[in-house]
């Protein structure tokens, strides 16, 4: 069910109610510990978000399928690593994709950052997902500062990031 509705926000675009809405879904993640859902490594790896504990983190969900997505990976989540990735961690987490698409994708965009699977979607659901792309912005003491749903520019990430997470 979450995953119709992730393709729908992402295809049709966001009104005034779904915006409303994605808030408050990030609103009640915030404040809480990263859930402790493990995911699956491009490189295999079983893993969990408390692995990147000690470093203030990054989290997009992202898919091929997404317009928005691909955009924002290579126009923001590139540029934003490349700039800040000394100080914070990036971590890409797909959902709802075949692996091959994924990582074509991966490659096309030339991301550098961890890049993993949420298969059926439940971190992305945990974390307050409603709309793709989402951002999650984790303290390095592994609290969720902060939840965006729909795209980010370069500049609005990197501002959040500084502000959110570096200040």
């Amino acid at each position: 069910m979450a995953i119709v509705m992730v393709a729908a926000a992402c295809s049709s675009g966001s009104s005034d109610d779904s915006d409303q809405a994605a808030g408050a879904a990030g609103v009640q993640a915030q404040g809480k510990p990263v859930p402790v859902t493990s995911f699956e490594t491009f490189a295999g790896e079983s893993v969990t978000l408390a692995a990147y504990a000690g470093r203030p983190l990054v989290v997009n969900f992202w898919a091929s399928w997404c317009p928005s997505c691909v955009a924002e990976m290579s126009a923001a989540f590139l540029p934003a690593q490349l700039e800040l990735g000394e100080s914070v961690a990036f971590l890409g987490l797909n959902i709802a994709d075949e692996r091959d698409k994924a990582l074509e994708l991966a490659d096309e965009t030339g991301v550098l950052f961890d890049l993993a699977e949420d298969s059926g979607g439940r971190l992305f659901t945990e974390l307050g997902g409603l709309g793709m792309p989402l951002t999650v912005f984790v303290s390095e003491d592994g609290e969720i500062l902060d939840v965006h749903n729909g795209p980010l520019t370069e500049d609005q990430l990197i501002d959040r990031i500084n502000g959110i997470l570096l200040s």
